[in-house]
C-alpha cells in the first residue's frame, strides 16, 4: 500500500510540473531574482551527442520550473528557520535589514590601484579625485547578526590611499556617512546607497572639489509609490520582508541633456521613470548601468569632467550636473576603448572616480584604463 501511494504522489507530481512546461509558457526574465532565465533549447544531434543539449535542458527545467519564486522563498525561509543566517553572501541583519558580506580583498585591488595610478601618470596634466564609498555593513556592524564579522573597510580604503599616492586624491564618504547613519542612508533590501546617502557623498565631494553643494532644502523629492525590493533580496528573498521607498531628487533651477551613443538615443531627464513600475527600480537612474552616458546641463561652469564609476554613482551624478555644464559618465564594465584617446578627442582635464569598497576591490574591468 506504502509503495503505491509514493507511486502516486510522484506521478502526480510529475504530471504537474510536467504539465506546467507545456501549458505555461516560459518567462524570459524573473523579476524576483533580476536574471534572464534559460530558454528551451533547440535539439540538434550534435548537440545532444556532445551533451550541450543536457546540460541547456537541465538549465532550462530549473530556470522554468512552476512555482520557482515560491520555492526560491521556502529555501530562504527553511535556512532562517535553521538558524542560518548569511545566504548567497547577504546576511539577515536586525531591524529587518539585509546586508551584504565583504571580507578581506585579494591581489585584484592592488592591480586595480595599479591600473588607476599608471592611468594617472599618463596624463599628468589631467586633475584626479576618487570618492570611495563604504558599503553599509561598515557603517552598521552592530546590525550584523552575532558571531558575523565582515572585513574592516578602513584598512581598504587606507591601502587604496596608501596605493595611489599623489597621484589621485581620494576622498572618504565614510565619516559623513556615520554622522548620518540614523537616517535611510542604505537600502534594507538592496546593496546601494539612497539618494539620501547619496546626498551627504555628494557634499563630501563638493567640498573636496572647491564647489558648493545645493542645499537639499532646494530639491523637490519625489517618492516613488511602490516598494522597492533591490538585488540582496533577489539574492535572499524572503516572505515578509518590507521594501524600501525610493526618492527621486529634481532641482528646479536645473535643465538637463543626456545622450547615450550605444543606443543612439538622447532624454531630457536623467531619470528613466519607465523603470517605476518594476522591481528593478535602482536602474531609474539613467535606466541602469550604460558604457557611456553624456550630460549637459545649464550650469555656467564650462569645465568638462570625466566621470569613472560603478553603480554607487548613478544616484549621485543627477546632483553633480548642476555644476558642470558638460558630464561624461563613463563604466569600465562596458566601454572598451581607449580612455585617454576619449578624453584628448573631448577636452577633458578632469577626472572623477566614484566607486564603493567591494566593487574597487573585486572588479577586474580597471584595466581598461
Amino acid at each position: 500500500m506504502r509503495d503505491k501511494v509514493e507511486i502516486i504522489v510522484f506521478v502526480i507530481v510529475l504530471s504537474f510540473f510536467g504539465l506546467g512546461y507545456l501549458f505555461f509558457g516560459q518567462r524570459e526574465f524573473s523579476e524576483l531574482e533580476n536574471h534572464y532565465l534559460s530558454l528551451c533549447p533547440e535539439f540538434s544531434w550534435e548537440s545532444f551527442l556532445d551533451g550541450d543539449y543536457s546540460k541547456k535542458f537541465d538549465e532550462y527545467t530549473a530556470d522554468q520550473i512552476l512555482g520557482k519564486d515560491v520555492f526560491v522563498k521556502m529555501n530562504v525561509a527553511m535556512n532562517r528557520s535553521c538558524g542560518i543566517s548569511e545566504i548567497n553572501d547577504v546576511y539577515f541583519g536586525k531591524e529587518d535589514r539585509l546586508i551584504q558580506d565583504y571580507q578581506k580583498p585579494d591581489s585584484i585591488l592592488d592591480e586595480n590601484l595599479t591600473y588607476i595610478r599608471r592611468f594617472a601618470e599618463e596624463n599628468p596634466e589631467t586633475d584626479m579625485t576618487m570618492l570611495i564609498i563604504p558599503n553599509s555593513s561598515q557603517i552598521y556592524p552592530e546590525l550584523l547578526p552575532t558571531f558575523a564579522r565582515t572585513y574592516d573597510q578602513a584598512e581598504v580604503i587606507r591601502r587604496v590611499r596608501s596605493g595611489l599616492g599623489n597621484s589621485v586624491a581620494v576622498l572618504d564618504a565614510t565619516d559623513i556617512l556615520l554622522e548620518h547613519k540614523e537616517e535611510a542612508i542604505y537600502y534594507k533590501t538592496d546593496h546601494h546607497w539612497t539618494t539620501l546617502g547619496a546626498y551627504y557623498g555628494y557634499t563630501e565631494l563638493c567640498q573636496g572639489l572647491g564647489l558648493i553643494p545645493v542645499a537639499r532644502e532646494e530639491y523637490d523629492i519625489l517618492t516613488l509609490s511602490d516598494p522597492f525590493y533591490g538585488s540582496l533580496y533577489s539574492k535572499a528573498p524572503a516572505f515578509r520582508q518590507e521594501g524600501d521607498t525610493l526618492d527621486l531628487y529634481y532641482n528646479p533651477a536645473g535643465a538637463y541633456e543626456v545622450q547615450y551613443p550605444s543606443e543612439s538615443r538622447t532624454a531630457d531627464s536623467m531619470y528613466d521613470m519607465n523603470y517605476a513600475g518594476r522591481k528593478d527600480k535602482y536602474a531609474i537612474f539613467f535606466g541602469g548601468n550604460v558604457p557611456l552616458a553624456r550630460i549637459t546641463s545649464n550650469s555656467s561652469n564650462t569645465e568638462k569632467v570625466l566621470i569613472l564609476k560603478d553603480s554607487y554613482a548613478n544616484c549621485l551624478v543627477p546632483l553633480l550636473a548642476d555644476h558642470y555644464s558638460e558630464i561624461h559618465m563613463m563604466d569600465l564594465r562596458y566601454y572598451h576603448e581607449d580612455v585617454g584617446d576619449y578624453m584628448k578627442e573631448n577636452g577633458i582635464k578632469t577626472v572623477i572616480f566614484i566607486h564603493n569598497v567591494d566593487f574597487i576591490s573585486t572588479d577586474n574591468n580597471f584595466l581598461w584604463l
